[in-house]
């Protein structure tokens, strides 16, 4: 009798040291190994923070060389010919009503951005182990953009204006920003849960795929590439991220692109716009908007970019590679797998 217990006991303890030896491994992903190998500053820049440490206009050029003349002189139109006039200048902007608003609603909303930051870190540390001779950014400068643009690159750094992920919903939003210059469908992306995918998808479209200039089909199966990466490397362990937000539509939207994907690629072929290098025709099919001009007004915008991610991955899940063997992967021979 003790010896069958004994010999259970150890068979226990057995069968429970193999699950701490075999548990990382199946939770792992090969995008998960190297993360602790990058290193990104995180910083935040405000109005009422450069007025508050009186920072001097040689201070904040040197110490963000890469954002602060964009975001300084484009974004908040201020006067960099001195000391006394970038302080003049930045005084009289945040003494603006929206502009005070708009720090206040910030501040509250976005007074930890811890977590997105140690998910940013590691997604950016999946693509270093993945593509390994791309150098990530330096730093990441979360700002007050002035509603002019969500994540934008800049050498070695990405700048992010938070406002434009304050909620499309948000009492500042809808009181402050005049619907002719920000209508319905340019609000609907000023959510959230877009900005790690946005910082992530600036980095990757700038840095690996640079626009191309030929035929649609070239460019839709370039931001294939770009969102099925951005979708890998922000799918930290093996939690899927939706794909409706990955290309920064609601869940709608994306369940209409699936439906008409069919349809979408006869119209295509119909009015043979694939290997069309017509540059108003790319943007109907590619740019941001209401709705992708010449389907239905329900349609989403960008279904150029949509088909291009199914197609690519399409090819990936019939192909056994790598993710970074897509840099060097024709668009002609991930075309040809395309079964719609």
């Amino acid at each position: 009798m003790k010896t069958k217990l004994f010999y259970s006991l150890l068979i226990c303890l057995g069968l429970v040291f193999l699950w701490f030896i075999i548990n990382p491994f199946i939770k792992s992903n090969p995008l998960d190994s190297g993360e602790g190998k990058i290193e990104i500053t995180f910083e935040r820049i405000t109005p009422t923070i450069l007025i508050e440490e009186r920072i001097k206009l040689n201070d904040v050029l040197n110490q963000y060389p890469a954002v602060s003349p964009y975001l300084l002189e484009f974004c908040y139109g201020l006067n960099l010919t001195s000391d006394s006039s970038l302080f003049a200048s930045l005084l009289a902007f945040t003494q603006q009503e929206y502009i005070s608003k708009t720090e206040f609603e910030l501040n509250e909303q976005f007074s930890d951005l811890t977590t997105h930051e140690a998910r940013i870190k590691r997604s950016f540390a999946r693509l270093k182990n993945q593509f390994d001779t791309l150098k990530t950014p330096t730093e990441i400068v979360f700002a007050n953009s002035n509603f002019n643009y969500n994540a934008t690159c800049y050498n070695e750094s990405i700048l992010v204006g938070l406002e434009r992920y304050i909620g499309a919903n948000h009492p500042l939003v809808v009181e402050t920003l005049n619907p002719t210059d920000f209508p319905e469908w340019i609000r609907n992306g000023m959510e959230e849960n877009f900005m790690d995918r946005d910082i992530l998808s600036s980095w990757i479209s700038t840095k690996l795929f640079k626009e191309t200039q030929g035929y649609h089909i070239e460019e839709m199966i370039r931001w294939g590439k770009i969102h099925l990466i951005t979708e890998m490397c922000l799918r930290l362990d093996n939690e899927d991220i939706p794909t409706s937000q990955v290309l920064r539509w609601s869940k709608d939207q994306y369940d209409w692109a699936n439906s008409n994907e069919m349809k979408f690629w006869k119209y295509l072929m119909d009015e043979n716009l694939l290997f069309d290098s017509n540059e108003k025709n790319r943007a109907y099919l590619l740019n941001n908007g209401p709705y992708t001009i010449g389907l239905p007004e329900e349609s989403p915008d960008r279904m150029g970019q949509f088909l291009g991610y199914k197609i690519v991955l399409n090819y990936i899940q019939n192909q056994d590679i790598e993710l970074k063997e897509l840099l060097d992967i024709d668009y002609k021979t991930i075309l040809k797998s395309y079964n719609p």
